[in-house]
């Protein structure tokens, strides 16, 4: 049994937890969602000793771990009882091979080496693992690189696991072997707590769903699409492939295949970017070989992890050499990208380079009253004065989509923008997009998030 009691969490005069008093059972899936910055991140370094030990905070209350009080342990101590799956799987890695990293933890333990090689055969064997043994990490699409974080804390044997967004980054196929494997360490007698935002794939294993509002901890007396509405959360429902493609109705379904000399031609009144001959591989394994064309208006690429749809953008964008041409308009080449293309990563930490939000908005425009009317639109004009790296991971993300907005590039590219977004983000990340594309400019969105595509509309390209 895992206890949280009388906990109170505050930094300086904001108050992230007030009195929360909950248990966690063996063999229970407790499901932590609610409004991005409403304190679930906060929950879990509290957990896992991160907080206080690594963050400043006033904590008060007592964590139980079957009647003893670990809330004084330091993170070394705790990771004997708690085990954390971060939301970027490879955060957390040390290694380079996936068998040195699922028996890293075990190794430092000083296990002897007939136990360690026959935990990781019997978890490997349970988790259907067993496949993604003495492989290369930097070569696993998101899925296999989130099921090689599982595995490696899965061997550690702890009583409770924690998951941080899982789903994040993950295709339909992940997500469901993802969702088997907590099943087993569920099936296992583990406590599991997660705090995840897509709700669909975990409804029918989950035994308690909680919210964060106002710094208290609420469970929902019941877990139906009523309950999720009132507490404006994401959907439990499932929303397969197919009915996403019916639900576009007013825009155009294409299948594209990337790595076999195809071309997928738009009409010559339509077309607004070419892309010739692209042509990408990876040491001698072909990723892409194929032309597209795109129109103007909001685009959606889907397909599944590792098909190469972020090559593609990296290849479009200029930061993978050698592989083909881009048009814009006609035979207007485009020899420089970055004169046409604004990019939002997945990881936007990669992008942030100055000191200041304001500064970092300066870099695109010089409209003093530009800059200042899409920062107050996106919430950020509060905090101009901020270095970009102090920001939270839904603020930095919108302070991205800001350069997109601020500059006049036409061109604009998200990769996963939704990963880690409440539903309220999620709805002002879909505004943000329209406004946009009603500005005129061509927007090409990477997504697994059919919830999200459904929502927003667009034109659908499926890459196989």
């Amino acid at each position: 049994m895992l206890e949280l009691k009388d906990i109170n969490l505050s930094y300086g005069d904001k108050k992230i937890l007030e009195d929360v008093n909950v248990s966690f059972a063996e063999g229970t899936v407790s499901v932590i969602s609610g409004a991005s910055g409403s304190g679930k991140s906060s929950l879990i370094k509290l957990l896992n000793g991160v907080i206080p030990q690594f963050v400043n905070a006033d904590v008060k209350g007592g964590i139980i771990v079957d009647e003893e009080d670990i809330s004084q342990k330091d993170v070394a101590a705790r990771s004997d009882f708690i085990s954390t799956v971060f939301q970027n799987p490879k955060s957390q890695f040390y290694s380079i091979n996936t068998t040195d990293e699922i028996v890293f933890a075990l190794e430092n333990r000083n296990l002897p080496k007939n136990e360690i090689v026959d935990t990781v055969r019997e978890y490997t064997e349970i988790l259907g693992t067993k496949k993604l043994l003495d492989r290369d990490i930097f070569k696993l699409s998101g899925g296999e690189k989130q099921l090689v974080a599982i595995t490696a804390v899965a061997c550690m044997k702890q009583k409770v696991y924690i998951f941080d967004e899982p789903s994040a980054s993950l295709d339909i196929d992940a997500i469901k072997r993802l969702k088997s494997a907590i099943k087993i360490l569920k099936e296992l007698g583990k406590i599991i707590i997660i705090v995840e935002h897509r709700l669909y794939y975990l409804k029918d294993i989950l035994d308690k769903l909680y919210t964060i509002e106002d710094a208290k901890l609420i469970e929902l007396k019941s877990i139906d699409e009523e309950s999720i509405k009132i507490h404006n959360l994401r959907t439990l429902n499932e929303i397969s492939k197919q009915e996403l493609i019916e639900s576009c109705k007013d825009f155009s379904y294409r299948k594209v295949s990337v790595n076999n000399n195809s071309t997928s031609d738009l009409a010559e009144e339509k077309k607004i970017l070419s892309c010739r001959n692209y042509k990408y591989s990876y040491m001698k394994n072909k990723v892409l070989d194929f032309s597209i064309d795109f129109s103007r208006g909001i685009h959606f690429i889907i397909g599944e992890n590792g098909i190469g749809k972020s090559t593609f953008i990296r290849c479009l964008c200029g930061l993978n050499k050698g592989f083909g041409k881009g048009f814009y308009y006609e035979n207007n080449l485009i020899k420089k990208p970055e004169k046409f293309i604004s990019l939002v990563m997945q990881d936007v930490n990669y992008q942030l380079f100055t000191e200041s939000v304001l500064e970092e908005i300066s870099l695109v425009s010089d409209d003093e009253k530009l800059k200042e009317d899409v920062l107050v639109q996106l919430l950020l004009w509060d905090k101009r004065q901020q270095h970009p790296q102090s920001l939270s991971g839904g603020e930095k993300q919108r302070l991205s989509i800001s350069l997109c907005m601020a500059s006049k590039k036409p061109l604009v590219i998200f990769d996963e923008p939704t990963s880690g977004l409440c539903k309220d983000n999620m709805k002002k990340t879909i505004e943000f997009i329209k406004d946009m594309e009603k500005e005129g400019k061509t927007v090409i969105i990477i997504s697994h998030d059919y919830e999200f595509i459904k929502s927003c509309g667009g034109n659908i390209i499926e890459f196989v």
